[in-house]
């Protein structure tokens, strides 16, 4: 999607990027991604695999979050993650996440736990 149309899509909304551990029998993984809706942003991925929040972080900036996705995925391609399964968002997948979590803004909320992640 482009910046424009992702814009377009926020009404107001805060926009979400997020930092999901993404497992299933054999696999793990983490997914770094934009969303307005982070429920709903998964609901079809549940039957593939679970998933838990790592790290959030939002704005009413759609536009800023859009560019810090687009940056983490330029910076970390070397960690890229192809998963086994076959889902929308499947090219923006990596292998660690400590080196992620630390090129996070300032205001970026973090689980409980994350920092053994790093």
């Amino acid at each position: 999607m482009t910046r424009a149309a992702w814009i377009a899509q926020q009404h107001g909304r805060k926009a979400v990027l997020y930092v999901v551990r993404v497992y299933g029998p054999g696999e793990s993984f983490y997914k770094v991604g934009v969303t307005f809706s982070l429920s709903s942003r998964f609901s079809r991925l549940k039957t593939l695999y679970r998933w838990r929040t790592v790290a959030r972080y939002s704005s009413y900036n759609a536009g800023a979050v859009y560019d810090l996705e687009q940056r983490l995925h330029r910076e970390f391609s070397a960690l890229s993650y192809a998963p086994l399964a076959d889902f929308g968002g499947r090219t923006e997948c990596y292998s660690e996440v400590g080196p992620l979590l630390a090129a996070l803004p300032s205001g970026t909320f973090f689980l409980k736990n994350t920092e053994t992640l790093i």
